[in-house]
């Protein structure tokens, strides 16, 4: 049985999509990211290397993830209308100007009544190379505390696709980097047996308290 919560057209629902679903809907969601991430590493038509482009690794995490989301709903009883996965979803919600491009988040779990969705932003990640390390908190977790992306969700996520090196060197150097932007708490592993953490934030333009789940998808070892 799903653990999302049931909709009733009598229940007041909060637009916040984290809120509306609960932890167990949050957690569903999770898994299936992991289960998409196995069946991904263990496709050998899906071979990821070093050299692999970031947005080529989405593209095929995200064909798995549709597989397994829609299997799961015609097994379940998932009853938020219309929810559902979306691959490179334009956020208009804090475009600046009319003509402007809108933020586009590579991944997303959205349904179709409401702005606010569950994020997935997906960073590539090699050992020695701080440039990227910059680059998940610049372009990541900054996107999301800035409200370029989930500007009206209060949980997101970011994958790191580790291609190189050690995933426990790799977040050590995170925190390292998250820190300069003094969160209100830094990585920190989950229960989970997967490589998951959490960190918590203040959105800056309406100091709402915002939780980031980062993934670390391990394509180093075989």
């Amino acid at each position: 049985m799903s653990s999302i919560r049931t909709i009733t057209s009598s229940t007041t629902m909060p637009t916040d999509l984290a809120k509306k679903i609960g932890i167990g809907g949050v957690n569903e969601i999770l898994d299936v990211f992991w289960k998409g991430y196995s069946e991904l590493k263990s496709d050998p038509l899906c071979a990821i290397s070093s050299s692999s482009e970031e947005d080529d690794i989405t593209q095929k995490w995200y064909e798995k993830i549709l597989r397994i989301w829609d299997s799961r709903n015609r097994a379940t009883s998932i009853t938020l209308n219309g929810l559902c996965p979306y691959h490179q979803y334009a956020d208009n919600t804090m475009k600046k100007r009319k003509g402007s491009k809108a933020p586009t988040i590579d991944f997303c779990f959205k349904e179709w009544t409401t702005n606010s969705y569950f994020g997935a932003e997906a960073k590539n990640l090699y050992a020695n190379r701080h440039d990227k390390i910059e680059r998940y908190v610049s372009t990541g977790v900054d996107n999301y505390t800035k409200g370029r992306y989930g500007s009206q969700s209060s949980e997101s996520s970011i994958i790191g696709y580790v291609l190189s090196g050690k995933i426990s060197d790799i977040v050590y150097e995170l925190k390292s980097e998250i820190a300069k932007q003094k969160p209100l708490s830094n990585l920190a592993r989950t229960t989970s047996p997967n490589p998951q953490y959490k960190s918590r934030h203040l959105r800056s333009f309406d100091s709402q308290e915002i939780t980031l789940h980062h993934l670390f998808f391990d394509f180093v070892s075989a």
